[in-house]
């Protein structure tokens, strides 16, 4: 269900075609939330059914359609933003195997520990990014105070993967 609305309140902000909703999605809340580009697809073709959007043809030599809001989906994706309720479902595969891991596995846990830490020092540059191009727009607080989270939760896990890569490099 959320899926559906992810979509229509990122078509509220701009018209694009499957591709573009994914990269623009794994772009600016994809720290948080993530979608298959089937998924996408199936869903936009959902919403096109139920009304809530429009295929907008693109001329050129893909044939790509660009999909738009509409008023019918302005309205569900306000019902939604409006019905205070909202679920958090985390998982992490890499704490799962913190958590069930023992002593002789530490080793190759390090390896995905340095790596997990090496990808979140790249997305601070990402992030970094982000804020220089906002801070040129008007308008932006609900893009910046998601990727104010972004920046704060990036750098608290950071900070808990170094200590943790040296607490276990003290140990074995």
């Amino acid at each position: 269900m959320s899926t559906k609305f992810a979509l229509l309140g990122l078509l509220n902000k701009q018209k694009m075609n499957a591709y573009e909703l994914v990269k623009f999605a794994n772009e600016s809340i994809g720290f948080f939330w993530n979608e298959s580009y089937s998924n996408v697809h199936r869903t936009l073709n959902l919403l096109a059914e139920e009304n809530l959007i429009e295929k907008l043809p693109e001329k050129g030599s893909r044939n790509k359609n660009i999909y738009a809001i509409n008023d019918r989906g302005r309205q569900a994706l306000s019902e939604w933003l409006s019905n205070h309720q909202h679920t958090t479902i985390y998982r992490d595969e890499l704490l799962l195997k913190l958590f069930v891991s023992s002593r002789e596995d530490y080793p190759a846990l390090l390896v995905d520990l340095k790596n997990v830490l090496e990808e979140l020092e790249m997305q601070r540059q990402v992030y970094a990014g982000l804020q220089e191009l906002l801070s040129t727009r008007v308008d932006n607080l609900s893009f910046d105070l998601v990727l104010e989270y972004g920046i704060v939760q990036n750098e608290v896990t950071i900070e808990w993967l170094k200590k943790t890569i040296e607490t276990i490099e003290e140990i074995i």
